[in-house]
């Protein structure tokens, strides 16, 4: 019998806030941010090269945590809400080049991930 891995409850919270924090905070402090990575030997981690699919796999794996989470208390709009969040994080970042969007996407994955937090502790799921 294979044995089931329990995921805590607390994942989704914790990739959203990091997926948030990639897109916010990189192009506030990038030279600060290069210098620190630079002198522990991460150099490559400022490059777009790596935050791009960072970030994405960061927002994927926050987006999964969500839609895991809906599995449960069946509250759709959460997942509709996130995937807005995420894609405002992307778009602003990547795409159009908009903080306004790239904020009012992390603050909505932020926001929705804390709805679904208290949505999971109300209805005692596991």
């Amino acid at each position: 019998m294979a044995k089931s891995i329990k995921k805590p409850k607390w994942v989704a919270q914790i990739t959203s806030v990091l997926s948030a924090l990639v897109a916010i905070v990189c192009p506030l402090c990038i030279p600060a941010l290069g210098a620190f990575l630079a002198s522990i030997g991460l150099g490559f981690a400022v490059s777009v090269a790596f935050l791009q699919p960072f970030l994405v796999v960061l927002l994927l794996i926050s987006l999964a945590s969500l839609a895991w989470a809906v599995r449960l208390h069946k509250q759709w709009w959460i997942l509709v809400v996130g995937m807005m969040g995420a894609f405002g994080i992307y778009a602003g970042r990547y795409i159009w080049f908009s903080q306004l969007l790239m904020y009012a996407g992390a603050f909505l994955l932020i926001g929705i991930s804390l709805a679904n937090f208290r949505l999971k502790i109300s209805c005692r799921c596991k």
